[in-house]
């Protein structure tokens, strides 16, 4: 590590439920540049438009990822398209990708804020039922196509299994219920190094060239980043990552290579349900706006609000996810927690996530039911100490 680097990933890595309300209400606006999904577009910076959002904010910060899949030798990469604030230039100029003559590009978008908008060449973009009805803190660009392609073309060949975690379960995907929240499969895995006002591609190269300076790297609040790099390495799982496409040896996960993965799962599976606050359109159940965000994630299309039902999701949760976070609370508790103003562990976090996550989805509602695991916080409200009501071994999770 770079002695004048000031990491603040853990602070900022993981979505929560809890922490979702002490989120500065900031509807973001990000102007997409011109031809997105080329090399030319992927290297150009998106701008964040100035009024309720700024990048040097760390409740504020927008997010782009993209995902490259070339159909001819079925292999992916992942590349992080850079955003900057409105009337700024890069502190160090993107490297341009190099992309496959047939690939197919696609992008995802997150948001540390409330909601993301976007503007400027959104063609191929889907922000929710409209520019009135976004689904909050995620887009996509090319999504649906990107998924059709690899999967014509035989791309979900070469996802790895799941693989086994510390103590011979599968590993968990973001499909698995032991690990999901209220709104599941959200938000990227890209990072950003921002020196004073100006930013730049998470490269060693760029750490290097800022080295002088001092500098952040800053993550985005993702249950995909959650998973990948904290849940996983704890439970010695190993994530689908590709090569990246800014430097040479690096590889990267993204969350389209997540949900691709989570296409491996056994049953039971988590797919998104009504209930999830992202589908919810004026906060009533949708079925399209269900299916415009599952189309975004690689999810199987409703036809019934009864095929999302949120009464089926509760239940698996609470069948689920107490008993898996028991059976690996040891290797969590020795990790750090990605948010210490929600709690002081990993463990704590995961316990006080599906508290939280349980009330969100108005599981204690459908079920007429408490919440399996109880949450002690100390005075400032951090959780210190969670509670299993629930001790029942974990029967549905099989190879």
């Amino acid at each position: 590590m770079l002695p004048s680097v000031s990491i603040t990933l853990l602070s900022i890595f993981a979505s929560l439920a809890l922490t979702e309300a002490k989120i500065d209400p900031g509807a973001c606006f990000l102007h997409v540049p011109k031809d997105p999904l080329t090399a030319k577009g992927l290297a150009t910076p998106y701008i964040l438009k100035k009024g309720n959002c700024d990048q040097t904010n760390p409740k504020q910060q927008v997010f782009v990822e993209a995902t490259v899949y070339d159909p001819d030798t079925k292999t992916f990469g992942v590349y992080h398209p850079l955003v900057i604030n409105e009337g700024t230039k890069p502190a160090i100029v993107p490297v341009p990708p190099k992309i496959p003559k047939n690939a197919v590009v696609a992008l995802w978008f997150g948001a540390n804020a409330n909601s993301i908008t976007l503007t400027g060449n959104i063609k191929a973009c889907v922000n929710g039922l409209s520019s009135k009805d976004i689904f909050g803190q995620v887009a996509f660009c090319n999504a649906e196509n990107f998924f059709k392609v690899v999967h014509k073309t035989g791309g979900g060949d070469k996802i790895p299994p799941v693989g086994k975690d510390i103590h011979g379960n599968p590993c968990p995907t973001t499909r698995h219920f032991g690990i999901i929240d209220q709104d599941q499969s959200d938000n990227v895995i890209t990072t950003y190094l921002q020196s004073e006002n100006r930013f730049a591609q998470a490269t060693k190269a760029n750490r290097k060239a800022l080295q002088k300076n001092k500098f952040i790297e800053f993550a985005n609040g993702s249950d995909n980043a959650l998973v990948a790099e904290l849940i996983d390495p704890a439970i010695k799982c190993t994530p689908f990552k590709a090569p990246s496409l800014m430097e040479t040896g690096v590889k990267l996960g993204s969350m389209a290579l997540n949900e691709l993965h989570a296409s491996r799962q056994a049953a039971p599976v988590a797919l998104i349900p009504f209930a999830n606050p992202m589908v919810l359109s004026n906060n009533n159940p949708s079925i399209p706006k269900v299916n415009a965000y599952r189309k975004g994630v690689d999810q199987p299309l409703i036809h019934h609000l009864s095929d999302a039902n949120t009464k089926d999701y509760c239940r698996n949760y609470h069948k689920i996810a107490p008993s898996y976070i028991k059976s690996i609370s040891k290797q969590l508790k020795k990790r750090p927690s990605p948010a210490p103003d929600a709690a002081n562990n990993l463990l704590t976090f995961m316990g006080q996530r599906y508290a939280a996550s349980w009330i969100n989805l108005t599981c204690d509602k459908v079920l007429k039911k408490t919440s399996d695991i109880t949450v002690t916080v100390d005075k400032n409200g951090v959780a210190i100490k969670i509670h299993f009501n629930q001790s029942k071994p974990i029967k549905s999770i099989k190879s």
